[in-house]
C-alpha cells in the first residue's frame, strides 16, 4: 500500500521505517443498513467507541478501515470517527504499526520482534499512568482502574503465549494481528477508566516547544512542589489552548485530592485557590485572543467565556466560605461538610465551563486559523509534565505533600493567606457583562451549529463572500448570487463590493486577499450570474471601481472588469455557463452518459412513417394509437421532454415565478413543460373517449397507455409517467367501468404498481426514495420541484432576528431560506443532461399537430371529453351535468398550491 504523504508518527531524528496509519475512534454508531443502496454490504458496521485502522481515505471522505474490535474490513465514513493518538498509548500505536503494518522485510524474526514491541508500549502506558505495579495507589483505591488493568495484562499474557507457540522464525500470523488488536482495545478501554475516575486528571503532554525547568518552593505551611516559570517565546494559540485547557484541569483537579475538613489546611486550600485562579485566568487570556479575532462575533464563545468569569468568582468565594468555617471553633461538621459540597460543586461547574470555553475557541480557530501569540507576553510555564510524575510519586510517599497542589511563586509576590485576601484578579472581570451591545452592521451574521450562514445583513453577507481567512464555500456563493435580488439590488451589491475593498486598511491581517475576493465576486457576478434586464444598473459603479481604486492596487483586474464590463451589457446568457448539481447533492449516480455507440434504433417501419407523414401534411387518414410501438412512442415523448427540461434556467425557480400569469413570467420553460404534460395528458383521454369504436378496441387503448407509462418508468421519465397517470385516474376516464372489466388482471396490477411509485401519500415518499437513487439522463416530475419551492419560500419568513439579547435587534436576511432553495434547484439541475435517442421527425411532427389540436379543442370547450365519456357510457338517470373537475386533465393540479387553469383557459 502506498505511503506517499502520510506523515511520521516519529520527529525525523528518530524516524525508523514506519508510515503512520492513523488510527479512529468512532464518535457515532454506523449501520450501513441505513444507506439503502446496494454498496451497503461493502460498509462496515461498528458502534460508537469502536477503534477502527484506516488503511486509505477516498476524496469523497469514505475511508476503508478495518474494526480492531471485529477485525472487520470494509468502507466508513471518516466523519463519524475522530483521530485517536492519545499521548499516554502513542508508544503501543508506534508498535503495533512498525510491527503489524509495516514490517521490516529483512527479520526474519517478525512475529517475535512485534510482541516484544508490543510489550513495550503496554509498559510504557502503564508506566506513564502510574500503574504499572498492583501497589499503584491507583490501582489499590480504584476497583475500576484495577478491573481493566487486569484485562489488559490478560491479553498481553495471550499473545506472548501465542507467539510461543510458533516457530522462531514464523512470519506475523492473523491470530497474532488480532490478539494484538485486542490489546489496543483494552489499552484504549484502561485510558477510559482512567479517565471517568473522578480522582484523576491526566492532562496531554504539553507541545515540545514548551521548556520545563524543575525547581521547587517551600511555603511555611511545610509542602513542596514544583515551581512555576515565565516563557517569553511566541506559541500557537491552539497548542497554548491544549496545554492551559490540561493545566486548568490539573489544578481543579488537585482541589478533589485534599481534605479540607481538616482544620490544619487553610493555608493549603487558599495557595490550590489562588493557583487555579491564576490557570484559568490564564487559558481566559488566550481565550479572549482568539475571541477578538472572530470576525463576526461568535455570541455562544462570548457566553462561555462570561459564565467562566462567574464560576472563577464562585470558586473563589465558596473556597472563602470553606477557610472561614475551618476559622470558626464554634462551627459543627455540618457547616463545613456543607460549604465543602459547594466547593466540589462550584469545582465541577467550572470544569464544564472551561471545556466549552475551549470547544468554541476551537471552532472559532477552524474558521480563522492558527495563529502565534504576541510575542511580548508572559505566558505561565505551568510544567505538567514534572508536576504530574512528581505528584503521583510524592503522594505515595508522604500525607504531608499535596503533589499538584504545591506552592507556587507567581510574579515573585509574596502570599498573603488570609482568606479575606482571596479575592478574583480585578482585570478578569467581564467588561460586558450584563451590558447590551450594539453590533456592527458588518458583523450583523449568525452561524449554525455546523457553520453554515444562516442569516445576515448585506454587509455581512458581503464580509463573508470575502473573508479574510478563507474562501467561502460554494454552496454560500451560489446561493449568494443566485437569490440575491431577492433581498437586495444590484447596485447596492455593487455599492456594497466597492465599500469592502475601499474600507480595507494596509495594516489589516491578508489585506490583500480580501482584496482580491473582491474583485474575484465582481468578476464571477459578471461572468456566470449577470442578467442584463436588471444588472445593468450595476454597471457605472463598477466602471468607476475599475477606473479609480482598483486600478492604481491591481491594475489587471481592473482591465479584466472592464473588458466584462462593455461584453454583459449585451449579452443575454452567461460568458461563462454555471451550474449548482454539485452543491451538496449526490451526483455519483449522475455522472454518466451513454457513449454514440448505444443510440437505439427507432422501432418504425417506412409504411406507417408513410402514414403518418401524409396525416401531418393533408390532414387525412388519421394513425390509430395502437399502430404506435409502446417504447418508441414514449422515447420520442421524452425528447421533446427533455429537450424543454434541460432549457429550465434556475431564475425560473426563483421567489414563484413559475406561479404568475402567463405574459407577467419570465417562467417560459416552466411554463411550457407544465403546458406540455397537460396537453398530453389530454390527448391519451381524447385517444381513448375518440371516436365510436367498440369496447375491446377502448380497452386496448388503455392498455395501450398503460405499457407506454412502463415504457416510461424504464426509461426514468417520471414526468411523462405522471401524466398517463393522472390522464388514466381523471373522471372521465375512470368512470368507464364497463371498459375497465375487460383490461386483463395483469395489466390492473401493473397500474397499480405504477400508481404506487408517484402516489402522493406522505409527500411522495416513495417516488423520492426512487428518485434519490436513479441516475441521469432522467426527467424528474416537475410538479415535486415547484411544491417544494413553494413550501420553502412561503414557510420561511424573508427575515429574522438578529439576536434577541442585543440592543439593536432589527431584522437581518434570512439567508437559510435561500439556501433551501438554491438546494432543491440545485437537485433539479444534476438530472439536466440530454437523452441519447434518435428523434423521427415524422413522429415528432404528429406529436405536435395532435398537442396542438387537443389543446385547441380544449381550449374551445372544457366540457368535450366529460361529454364523450358520458356518451360512452351514461350515467344512472340519464343526467349529464358539467362539473368543472371532470371537463378536462390537468396534471399540474395534482400538486398542491401550483395550478395552470388559469394559465391554460387564457390561451
Amino acid at each position: 500500500m502506498a505511503t506517499d504523504g502520510i506523515h511520521s508518527i516519529f520527529p525525523p531524528q528518530e524516524r525508523n521505517y514506519v508510515a503512520y496509519y492513523p488510527f479512529l475512534r468512532a464518535t457515532h454508531s454506523f449501520n450501513p443498513a441505513v444507506l439503502e443502496s446496494p454498496v451497503a454490504g461493502g460498509c462496515l458496521d461498528f458502534v460508537a467507541g469502536d477503534l477502527i485502522l484506516l488503511h486509505s481515505i477516498h476524496a469523497t471522505g469514505w475511508g476503508d478501515g478495518t474494526s480492531l474490535s471485529t477485525n472487520k474490513r470494509g468502507w466508513i465514513p471518516s466523519n463519524y470517527c475522530e483521530p485517536y493518538d492519545i499521548p499516554q498509548v502513542r508508544p503501543l500505536l508506534v508498535a503495533i504499526l512498525n510491527a503489524l503494518v509495516n514490517p521490516r522485510a529483512d527479520d526474519g524474526r517478525s512475529s517475535q520482534v512485534a510482541v516484544t514491541t508490543i510489550v513495550s508500549g503496554v509498559r510504557n502506558l502503564l508506566d506513564g499512568t502510574d500503574c504499572l505495579t498492583r501497589d499503584s495507589p491507583l490501582v489499590r483505591e480504584t476497583e475500576a482502574i484495577n478491573k481493566s488493568r487486569r484485562a489488559l495484562l490478560a491479553e498481553v499474557s495471550a499473545l506472548v503465549s501465542c507467539v510461543k507457540r510458533q516457530p522462531p522464525d514464523h512470519s506475523i500470523s492473523e491470530d497474532l494481528v488480532h490478539r494484538a488488536h485486542r490489546v489496543l482495545v483494552c489499552a484504549a478501554a484502561f485510558l477510559d477508566t482512567l479517565d471517568l475516575d473522578e480522582y484523576s486528571y491526566l492532562p496531554s503532554p504539553p507541545p515540545a516547544e514548551y521548556t520545563f525547568e524543575t525547581g521547587s518552593s517551600v511555603d511555611g505551611g511545610g509542602f513542596a512542589g514544583p515551581s512555576l516559570t515565565f516563557e517569553y517565546q511566541p506559541v500557537s494559540a491552539l497548542a497554548r489552548l491544549n496545554f492551559l485547557y490540561d493545566a486548568a484541569l490539573v489544578c481543579l483537579g488537585s482541589f478533589l485530592n485534599s481534605s479540607y475538613v481538616d482544620t490544619r489546611a487553610p493555608a493549603k486550600l487558599l495557595l490550590t485557590t489562588r493557583r487555579a485562579a491564576h490557570a484559568c485566568r490564564e487559558l481566559l487570556a488566550v481565550v479572549e485572543t482568539v475571541s477578538s479575532r472572530a470576525s463576526p462575533i461568535v455570541y455562544s464563545l462570548e457566553e462561555a467565556k462570561e459564565a467562566m468569569y462567574d464560576r472563577i468568582t464562585a470558586i473563589v468565594t465558596a473556597a472563602r466560605d470553606v477557610v472561614a468555617a475551618q476559622c470558626i471553633e464554634n462551627n459543627g461538621p455540618e457547616s463545613l461538610l456543607t460549604e465543602s459540597q459547594n466547593l466540589i460543586d462550584a469545582i465541577v461547574a467550572c470544569v464544564r465551563t472551561a471545556g466549552l470555553c475551549l470547544a468554541k475557541a476551537k471552532y472559532v480557530l477552524d474558521r480563522v486559523g492558527d495563529f502565534e501569540l504576541e510575542i511580548d507576553r508572559r505566558y505561565l510555564d505551568y510544567q505538567l509534565r514534572s508536576q504530574l510524575g512528581e505528584s503521583r510519586r510524592s503522594s505515595s510517599k508522604s500525607e504531608s505533600s499535596y503533589g499538584m497542589t504545591a506552592a507556587t511563586s507567581l510574579d515573585d509576590e509574596p502570599w498573603n493567606l488570609a482568606p479575606v485576601s482571596v479575592s478574583l484578579p480585578s482585570d478578569i472581570e467581564p467588561e460586558f457583562k450584563g451590558k447590551k451591545t450594539r453590533t456592527p452592521l458588518q458583523d450583523r451574521i449568525v452561524f449554525n451549529a455546523d457553520g453554515q450562514v444562516q442569516g445576515g445583513s448585506l454587509e455581512a453577507l458581503v464580509k463573508q463572500l470575502t473573508a479574510n481567512n478563507a474562501a467561502p464555500d460554494a454552496l454560500f456563493v451560489s446561493t449568494f448570487f443566485l437569490t440575491f435580488r431577492l433581498f437586495t439590488t444590484s447596485t447596492a451589491l455593487a455599492q456594497a463590493l466597492v465599500h469592502r475593498f475601499s474600507s480595507l486598511s494596509p495594516d489589516e491581517p491578508n489585506v490583500l486577499a480580501v482584496r482580491l475576493r473582491v474583485y474575484n465576486a465582481l468578476k464571477g457576478w459578471m461572468e456566470s450570474h449577470w442578467r442584463m434586464e436588471t444588472d445593468n444598473e450595476a454597471i457605472p459603479i463598477i466602471v468607476d471601481f475599475a477606473h479609480g481604486s482598483l486600478k492604481s492596487m491591481l491594475p489587471f483586474a481592473s482591465a479584466r472588469l472592464l473588458d466584462l464590463s462593455k461584453k454583459v451589457v449585451d449579452c443575454d446568457k452567461p460568458l461563462v455557463p454555471r451550474s449548482m448539481s454539485k452543491l451538496g447533492i449526490d451526483t455519483s449516480l449522475g455522472i454518466l452518459l451513454p457513449d454514440s455507440s448505444s443510440v437505439p434504433t427507432p422501432i418504425v417501419n417506412k409504411l406507417h412513417l408513410a402514414i403518418v407523414a401524409r396525416y401531418v401534411r393533408e390532414g387525412e387518414l388519421p394513425p390509430s394509437i395502437l399502430d404506435f410501438d409502446p417504447l418508441e412512442l414514449a422515447r420520442q415523448v421524452t425528447v421533446k421532454e427533455s429537450r424543454l427540461f434541460c432549457k429550465i434556467v434556475p431564475e425560473e425557480l426563483l421567489g414563484q415565478e413559475f406561479s404568475k400569469k402567463a405574459g407577467k413570467s419570465t417562467a417560459v420553460n416552466v411554463k411550457a413543460m407544465s403546458s406540455l404534460s397537460t396537453d398530453l395528458a389530454n390527448l391519451i383521454g381524447e385517444s381513448i373517449l375518440a371516436g365510436d369504436v367498440p369496447l375491446k378496441v377502448r380497452m386496448n387503448i388503455i392498455r395501450h397507455w398503460i405499457r407506454v407509462a412502463e415504457k416510461c418508468l424504464e426509461l426514468k421519465n417520471y414526468n411523462c409517467l405522471m401524466a398517463i397517470a393522472c390522464a388514466l385516474q381523471s373522471s372521465v376516464i375512470l368512470r368507464l367501468k364497463k371498459t375497465w372489466e375487460l383490461l386483463p388482471p395483469r395489466y390492473h396490477s401493473l397500474f397499480a404498481e405504477l400508481k404506487g411509485i408517484i402516489v402522493y401519500e406522505k409527500n411522495y415518499a416513495s417516488y423520492r426514495t426512487l428518485l434519490r437513487n436513479t441516475s441521469t439522463p432522467c426527467i424528474p416530475y416537475l410538479g415535486v420541484y415547484l411544491t417544494d419551492l413553494t413550501f420553502a419560500d412561503e414557510g420561511n419568513s424573508d427575515f429574522r432576528t438578529f439576536h434577541p439579547d442585543m440592543e439593536d435587534s432589527s431584522p437581518i436576511i434570512n439567508f437559510d431560506k435561500h439556501v433551501r432553495t438554491t438546494k432543491i434547484i440545485a437537485d433539479l439541475q444534476r438530472f439536466q443532461v440530454p437523452y441519447r435517442f434518435q428523434e423521427v421527425p415524422e413522429l415528432q411532427a404528429w406529436l405536435d399537430v395532435e398537442i396542438q389540436r387537443v389543446h385547441d379543442m380544449y381550449l374551445e370547450d372544457q366540457h368535450v371529453l366529460y361529454r364523450r365519456s358520458c356518451m360512452i357510457e351514461p350515467k344512472a338517470g340519464g343526467t349529464q351535468a358539467y362539473g368543472g373537475i371532470g371537463a378536462g386533465i390537468d396534471v399540474s393540479a395534482v400538486t398542491e398550491g401550483v395550478s395552470w387553469s388559469e394559465e391554460r383557459a387564457s390561451g
